[in-house]
């Protein structure tokens, strides 16, 4: 039960994550700009941040721990989320040699993936999801019968992982064709660096043929072209 909670807890804001970021993108670039690296529109970052504040709540209640104050909970959503943001951009980089996003241009950036101004943000959020949220999602979900949510969690997730493996799919093919378009340029290059020394090779070989092929009335003059054409017929 507790599982499809979370799940549809993570699919909602992550839809929620992914309208915000959208919009903010198109208002500040004046043009429209569809935002995450899935086909869907969901960001999964917002909805993994989202569902590990749920979580701790709810762990610390079960646990019999005091709730968190608003401190506590804005230093959690601070570090919390530059460190999942961070480490998102550090794997999608590696796996699909690829950015979603770039703060290099934002002051007070860390490589571009987190900045001060995106994670105090995020600890902004951090409150609203742990203060006004997660009561109306506690007190929602007790009016709903663990049928239904277990449907809509599972409804959710069809969607979800079709959608993952279109996208990861799409992004291999991309990956695929980058990588051959690199190896085409390459064997091009060879061959012209290939045709380009094959040709002055000839051009050298020619050149100590027609050295040899003099003749010299001195002897300290052959010996001098003698050697030159030596040298040059090692170079090729």
């Amino acid at each position: 039960m507790w599982v499809c909670r979370y799940f549809i807890e993570f699919i909602i804001f992550s839809f929620f994550g992914w309208i915000w970021e959208s919009v903010l993108c198109t208002v500040t670039n004046k043009k429209w700009e569809r935002r995450g690296f899935l086909f869907g529109p969901i960001c999964p970052i917002y909805g993994v941040g989202a569902m590990g504040g749920f979580a701790l709540v709810d762990i610390l209640k079960l646990n019999g721990y005091p709730p968190l104050n608003w401190i506590q909970v804005l230093l959690i959503g601070f570090f919390g989320c530059t460190i999942l943001e961070y480490t998102t951009s550090y794997a999608l980089e590696k796996l699909f040699h690829a950015y979603w996003w770039d703060y290099s241009n934002i002051p007070l950036n860390i490589h571009g993936r987190v900045c001060l101004i995106a994670s105090c943000t995020f600890a902004g959020a951090g409150l609203l999801v742990v203060f006004v949220v997660y009561p109306y999602f506690e007190h929602l979900s007790s009016f709903i019968a663990p049928e239904i949510t277990e449907i809509v969690a599972l409804v959710f997730s069809a969607f979800f992982f079709v959608d993952i493996s279109l996208t990861v799919s799409s992004l291999t093919n991309i990956l695929q064709r980058v990588l051959k378009l690199d190896d085409s340029i390459n064997d091009h290059m060879t061959e012209l660096v290939d045709s380009l020394y094959n040709t002055t090779s000839a051009i050298g070989r020619g050149a100590v043929s027609r050295i040899k092929g003099v003749r010299f009335k001195k002897p300290y003059q052959m010996k001098f072209f003698s050697m030159l054409a030596d040298k040059i017929k090692n170079k090729f």
